[in-house]
């Protein structure tokens, strides 16, 4: 089942019983009988240190070692380089034993910012004695969990499980309805803030130093923003390939432990394509879609299958996976309901019958940059507006919309006032649930609906052309925002409740740092006119490289994917019945929210049913709102009102039954 690391760190008092403390930390880690993978400490008076992880790939050590000097490390996830990097070492510890001994070496070698040479998913905490020190670093996408940490009274406390840490009684929980807000409108809750007052999530590309009783985080790498200009496209699509295709060979490690989950898009094809050049065994493929053809994309999955002689998985979306909710928010930890969210499940979880680890393709539209998707337009708009300094006085405009005819209504007057909103403000730029608006309307009080700022305000600061903007928005919401808080922890904790290992060709950290550095007509064709009309092609560069890769069906087809349309979870009438009568009756919806408004929102909801469809957006939205509500009530029963490490998740429909 899971995997991860977590550990109690005070030089300057005696942990008392520590064997016991880490027995209780242990234990939900401890809660399956995986035979590759067994949990492994380091216990003394200043410190616990714990992991667990499987290690069925060369290189990996399952037991933490200490070495000479007494520097220690627990690590979860894999370093892809960890053998190049180990031949670069010197003296007579050139070749190191494995990936934990690696990294000691690299520490005692490099120091805090160690973990800037590897390319890889990680979460990994060195445990320095003799300086007193300890240091916690996450991969730049989080694609091996943000670490949860807090310091009370000068001594840290960190893992990479909420269950984990909370199982320490000095833990306290207490809700932040700051991060509850950050849900509501987002999806997820973004770091550093997490659901519980007090604790931090560790920001992906970051590291955490512990000395002297105190944390300090802050970022050890930065993308490069100087752009690389001059570089024709025969040779971007020829240096592209070449890391795309070390990328993939990176990992797909034993072909009959691995798959590649399969949307028939551009980005998972070409997945598909690069490691079928890399073995003449018969690859496993892992599709999932929908009975309805407007969003289902297998027939696509199938034509790559069948091209490159795959064996191919399927699995239909019906409607009625909405039972295991009360199971994906056990494993989530945190109060999270995004579009793509069962579409990775359901994907992981077929996949998991057959392999130990799957490829995936996430990430690679940000990697080009979205411009707020809707075609770029929201950045266009937004430069033009900032450019001349019109800003401000469209955010007011923005916020006069705020009549039921521009929220309730499927029609042109909901999508302008969405657009406004993303043009406008970049905190805007991805969003699914309640704005600022609704949220005052939702809460009891106005002091319950503070919504922290995710991003500066730059009404001020003109930007210097339209794709400096465009680099801007694809580095800060792009990627630090949406694939590092959102979709990464999103597949990370799906693929770790599933006992899987997941790897991300396209978050390769070669392969993200050329993408980022290209100039700005290789990641889009057209100029800034172009994005009003419409007229561009995004991934330009991507498309070019998989010319003559792929079938032209998959060259030509679409964007239809990577969400799951969530009004199908609600389509049953009886269902969506109960989980009304349930809401209206929770004590926690009661103490936080006007059940009033919320009536409203079923109201709207129920009169919708049956009406022809406009925008899908607009149905999918309305749907957030209810399975938002919906998703914190079973979270604050699973982890406030119960311990969630011995409490185990039921079944919708048996939650909905309990009255709990």
């Amino acid at each position: 089942m899971s995997q991860g690391v977590f550990g109690i760190i005070d030089f300057k008092r005696k942990i008392g019983d520590a064997q016991a403390i880490s027995e209780k930390m242990g234990a939900y880690l401890k809660n399956d009988r995986e035979q590759n993978a067994a949990l492994s400490t380091l216990i003394s008076d200043a410190y616990v240190l714990g992991m667990k992880r499987r290690g069925f790939e060369q290189g990996q050590q399952t037991e933490m070692i200490s070495r000479s000097g007494g520097i220690s490390c627990s690590l979860h996830g894999e370093i892809h380089n960890w053998e190049s990097l180990s031949e670069e070492l010197p003296g007579a510890h050139a070749s190191a034993a494995g990936d934990l001994d690696l990294i000691c070496q690299l520490y005692a070698k490099y120091g805090d910012d160690f973990a800037r040479a590897f390319n890889g998913m990680f979460s990994v905490a060195v445990l320095d004695p003799v300086k007193e020190k300890a240091i916690l670093s996450n991969d730049r996408f989080g694609m091996a969990h943000q670490v949860y940490w807090t310091v009370q009274n000068k001594r840290l406390y960190f893992a990479t499980h909420l269950k984990t840490l909370l199982s320490i009684p000095e833990i306290q929980k207490t809700l932040d309805t700051a991060a509850l807000n950050l849900f509501l409108k987002y999806a997820y809750i973004s770091s550093p803030w997490t659901i519980f007052k007090g604790i931090s999530k560790l920001p992906p590309g970051h590291k955490l130093v512990f000395k002297e009783g105190k944390a300090l985080v802050s970022p050890y790498w930065e993308f490069n923003t100087a752009v690389r200009s001059g570089i024709e496209l025969p040779e971007a699509v020829n240096r592209y390939r070449q890391l795309l295709q070390k990328s993939i060979a990176m990992r797909l490690g034993n072909v009959y432990d691995t798959g590649i989950l399969l949307s028939g898009g551009l980005d998972s094809s070409a997945n598909v394509a690069f490691a079928s050049g890399c073995t003449d065994k018969k690859l496993k493929t892992f599709a999932v879609g929908f009975a309805n053809e407007t969003f289902d994309e297998r027939p696509y999955a199938r034509i790559v299958a069948k091209h490159y002689n795959t064996e191919h998985f399927e699995y239909c979306i019906t409607g009625n996976e909405i039972e295991d909710l009360p199971k994906l928010i056990w494993g989530l930890e945190e109060p999270y309901f995004e579009f793509g969210l069962f579409l990775t499940y359901l994907g992981l979880s077929s996949a998991q019958k057959e392999v130990k680890a799957v490829i995936g393709g996430e990430g690679a539209d940000q990697l080009f940059g979205t411009g707020g998707f809707a075609k770029g337009m929201p950045a266009a708009a937004h430069y033009v507006l900032r450019k001349y300094h019109l800003l401000s006085p469209a955010r007011s405009a923005a916020k006069l919309l705020t009549n039921r005819y521009f929220y309730d209504r499927d029609n042109l007057a909901f999508k302008l006032r969405l657009f406004l909103n993303r043009a406008t403000d970049l905190n805007d730029w991805y969003f699914y649930g309640y704005d600022e608006h609704e949220l005052r309307l939702l809460h009891k009080s106005g002091e319950q609906a503070v919504l922290p700022a995710l991003f500066h305000d730059r009404a001020g600061k003109s930007p210097s052309s339209f794709p400096a903007l465009y680099l801007e928005t694809q580095i800060t919401q792009d990627l630090r925002h949406y694939v590092n808080e959102n979709v990464m922890v999103k597949s990370g904790r799906m693929a770790d409740m599933l006992n899987l290992i997941l790897r991300e060709s396209y978050l390769d950290r070669d392969v993200a740092d050329f993408l980022v550095s290209l100039d700005f007509p290789l990641k889009r064709s057209g100029d800034l006119l172009d994005h009003f009309r419409g007229n561009i092609k995004t991934k330009f560069l991507h498309r070019k490289a998989m010319e003559g890769l792929l079938p032209l069906e998959i060259m030509n087809k679409p964007k239809q994917g990577g969400f799951v349309p969530v009004m199908i979870f609600l389509k049953d009438e009886e269902k969506r019945r109960s989980i009304y009568r349930h809401l209206l009756n929770s004590k926690v919806i009661q103490e936080y929210f006007n059940l009033g408004y919320i009536k409203t929102i079923f109201d709207q909801y129920e009169r919708m049913q049956g009406k022809p469809v406009y925008w899908h957006n607009f149905y999918n939205s309305k749907a957030n709102r209810i399975l938002f509500l919906l998703t914190f009530d079973i979270w604050h029963h699973l982890y406030m009102r119960n311990n969630a490490w011995d409490t185990p998740a039921p079944s919708l429909s048996d939650y909905l039954l309990s009255g709990f």
